[in-house]
């Protein structure tokens, strides 16, 4: 991560705030405010794992297989909601941090009250729609006539709740635009533990589907609550007002939010797509045989997708600041380090993949899924963890609208690759389809567009990126191979935790002295240093 410094400083003076930014100083606390930021995002992504983890086998239980999927349905109906903000938070969080790296406190206002009211009208219409079509839904989704008035009852509650989603998510790009990650993942690991802690209890209870989803629409709106306070005392200069509202504004925001929405589209075909070839051309149970390599990808996938949500606002706030050489510096040193995190990982599923499987879901799942993972491993290494904080970078300069028609081209291009082999190659020929379509895309188109725009060499950036990690893999593979071979084949979950823990500490101690750049290394021993020293203190 780039050494560039953003001091801030506020002042209070009869109800004013000044906010100043010392360019070329304080480098140190910029870069340890941008990992400070990241280890929050990643705290996020543990509890929502862990909470899933442990509680939904609980749900199952006490709800029934029946019951349970009615609760999935619903929840996977209105999460298209999110579809319909046409790419206006990206576009809130790049024009916030822009605003924020001039000092243009109007600006904001500008933005905010201009969403606001944007999403409000939204947040209607789709509250309507759904107050309307909720009687009528069993009869798309085909639900047993015992739990129609039910499931009705229930995608009107979470409608509600995603509703007020939708129309506050201004609040929710603003604290992103601000960096107040801590702030963030705070209020989402409160709401976690609120919606999970109240649905158990209910659920002991006896109470059911209704009921949980009162509980949901409570967290939620609690945690829109504090959202609001929290970007409130981000920004004291907030003025929510309709005489604020600018349709200049609105179609600036338009403007860069279509290509956000183009490039959301694209990612919907990407995700949705193959499932439903698949089951088109095979039975179903191929379908659940091709997306659990996904599933055992998912977290560390979402751990790399997180660090791009803190980069998206640094870049818009460097490009402000006139910092395109830390941009340029963000791009190698991120994606490389996202890259490492993902190669001990990559090599426990090449190699144990399919002891894993089997001990996981069965010989079945064995047999057809472990196949793919070395068509998904490839795909996810080069195609989303060494550049989708190339992806942030180009949403944080505005430079997204050729990438989002690249990435409605490569979902098109992946669905009629995969129409033309899944009749004769089956879900293995679909899944190298998709690797090499991906990796042609995100892993070389991608970063030529960013190359492109930052006037850099495109072997050069590549190789900055990959030689180092890619080098360092190699002696972890051949480890990797002989524990398999020899001492450790991974007979039982113990063995599977031995093997990936032995691998991830002698890569990463590794790299950490030969691939992490010796500012960054530095950094961070001070940080764990100053960490450990002030809670020595308070003990």
């Amino acid at each position: 991560m780039p050494r560039a410094g953003y001091n801030q400083t506020t002042a209070h003076s009869g109800g004013t705030t000044t906010e100043t930014n010392t360019l070329g100083e304080g480098q140190e606390r910029w870069a340890e405010r941008f990992f400070v930021n990241v280890v929050w995002s990643w705290l996020g992504v543990i509890a929502s794992f862990l909470t899933g983890f442990f509680l939904s086998p609980y749900i199952i239980r006490k709800l029934g297989e029946q019951r349970y999927g009615i609760w999935a349905l619903a929840f996977a109906f209105i999460d298209y909601f999110t579809f319909f903000d046409f790419g206006f938070k990206s576009a809130i969080i790049n024009f916030v941090s822009r605003f924020r790296g001039q000092n243009d406190r109007d600006s904001i206002n500008e933005v905010v009250n201009t969403a606001l009211y944007y999403f409000l009208g939204i947040a209607i219409l789709l509250l309507t729609a759904t107050w309307l079509i909720s009687g009528q839904l069993h009869r798309f989704f085909k639900i047993s006539p015992e739990y129609q008035a039910e499931f009705a009852v229930l995608v009107r509650i979470i409608g509600v709740g995603w509703s007020a989603a939708i129309a506050l998510n201004v609040f929710v790009a603003g604290l992103e635009a601000f960096q107040r990650f801590k702030v963030q993942n705070h209020i989402a690991v409160l709401s976690l533990i609120l919606r999970s802690g109240t649905s158990a209890v209910l659920l002991f209870f006896g109470y059911g589907l209704t009921a949980m989803g009162v509980a949901v629409m409570f967290s939620q709106f609690v945690s829109y609550g504090l959202t609001f306070l929290g970007f409130r005392r981000a920004f004291p200069a907030l003025r929510i007002s309709p005489s604020l509202v600018r349709r200049r504004m609105w179609k600036q925001l338009a403007q860069y939010g279509i290509h956000s929405f183009v490039a959301q589209l694209g990612a919907m075909l990407q995700n949705q797509g193959p499932p439903v070839l698949i089951g088109h051309f095979r039975t179903e149970a191929f379908v659940g045989y091709y997306t659990l390599p996904n599933r055992l990808l998912q977290y560390m996938v979402e751990m790399v997708t997180r660090i791009a949500s803190v980069t998206t606002p640094n870049t818009a706030e460097l490009l402000a600041q006139g910092k395109r050489d830390r941009i340029a510096r963000l791009g190698v040193y991120l994606n490389r380090y996202c890259f490492a995190l993902f190669v001990p990982l990559s090599l426990f599923l090449l190699i144990y993949g399919k002891a894993l499987i089997e001990l996981w879901v069965g010989p079945a799942f064995s047999m057809h899924a472990a196949p793919l993972l070395p068509a998904f491993v490839l795909m996810t290494s080069f195609g989303v963890a060494g550049q989708f904080n190339s992806v942030g970078i180009l949403f944080g300069m505005a430079k997204h609208d050729t990438f989002a028609k690249a990435m409605v081209t490569e979902a098109v291009t992946t669905l009629i690759g995969m129409t033309l082999v899944l009749p004769r190659f089956g879900i293995l020929g679909a899944a190298w389809v998709a690797c090499g379509v991906a990796i042609a895309n995100r892993g070389l188109v991608t970063p030529y567009l960013l190359c492109r725009n930052l006037e850099l060499s495109l072997p050069r950036y590549l190789r900055a990126i990959y030689l180092v990690p890619v080098l360092l893999a190699l002696p972890t593979a051949v480890l990797a191979y002989w524990m398999r071979n020899s001492w450790l084949p991974g007979k039982n979950w113990m063995e599977l935790l031995m093997a990936l823990a032995i691998l991830s500490a002698q890569y990463y101690a590794v790299f950490f002295f030969t691939g992490f750049d010796r500012e960054h290394r530095s950094m961070l021993q001070e940080w764990v240093t100053r960490r450990l020293q002030i809670r020595r203190a308070r003990a």
